[in-house]
């Protein structure tokens, strides 16, 4: 089964169609590309650079929240 499926995922992404699964003649599973035809070699960090050259260089100076460890009391216990 895990070997049928990576051919399938091969296949959707080679082709940029997408494949529907059925059981019985019902529609199951429908494995689509991802993405409008970039395939696979768009990346975040490429998005990122795009995005920049258009809008400018994203700010990175922001404040993380100080993180505060609570404690839990079960509803339970008087």
């Amino acid at each position: 089964m895990k070997a049928k499926l990576s051919e399938l995922w091969g296949q959707v992404a080679k082709r940029r169609e997408p494949v529907l699964i059925t059981r019985r003649g019902r529609p199951l599973v429908r494995i689509e590309p991802v993405g409008l035809g970039k395939g696979l070699q768009s990346s975040v960090w490429r998005e990122r650079a795009a995005w920049e050259r258009k809008h400018g260089q994203i700010r990175e100076d922001f404040a993380l929240i100080e993180r505060v460890r609570q404690e839990w009391q079960s509803c339970l216990e008087d």
